[in-house]
């Protein structure tokens, strides 16, 4: 037979009067990864749509595609949702999975703006999707720390 514990304040879902509550790094983490995750697939199936025969933004068809821009759609088309599925899930391994497409793809659009000629030129997208990139990667990993000192925190008390 357990024996009977005595709930405390601490133990109540709904915070009582005059407790201070903080923030939830961790729930905040989860929302963003999960949010996250919807979009990354998105753009995954939007490549896919690429290839499966739907316009790119050019209006050009994959066959149509020069190598490596063709090389750079499958890239991402694979990655992508592979980086969302993990993402959607919450672990570890989609962040990292994801920082690395993110990674390519602003490394593509740099190589660009650095003046690189090539099918570098096709794939690479507009700065301001570069600049929400970077700010997402931020945002990533601000929060990502904070939920982790949050966790720590938590689990010494």
């Amino acid at each position: 037979m357990s024996a009977a514990r005595l709930r405390t304040a601490s133990d109540a879902p709904i915070p009582a009067d005059g407790e201070a509550r903080g923030i939830d790094w961790t729930r905040i983490y989860r929302i963003f990864m999960r949010a996250l995750a919807v979009m990354t697939i998105a753009r995954g199936l939007s490549q896919w749509l690429v290839i499966c025969g739907g316009p790119n933004a050019d209006g050009l068809g994959f066959e149509e595609l020069p190598p490596g821009l063709q090389a750079s759609t499958v890239f991402f088309a694979v990655i992508e949702l592979v980086a969302g599925v993990g993402l959607w899930l919450t672990s570890a391994w989609g962040g990292v999975v994801w920082i690395l497409a993110t990674a390519v793809a602003v490394a593509i659009d740099l190589a660009m703006m650095g003046g690189m000629q090539g099918w570098v030129q096709l794939a690479a997208r507009a700065w301001p999707a570069t600049a929400a990139d970077a700010a997402l990667l931020f945002f990533y990993a601000i929060v990502a720390v904070l939920a982790a000192r949050q966790a720590d925190h938590t689990s010494t008390e």
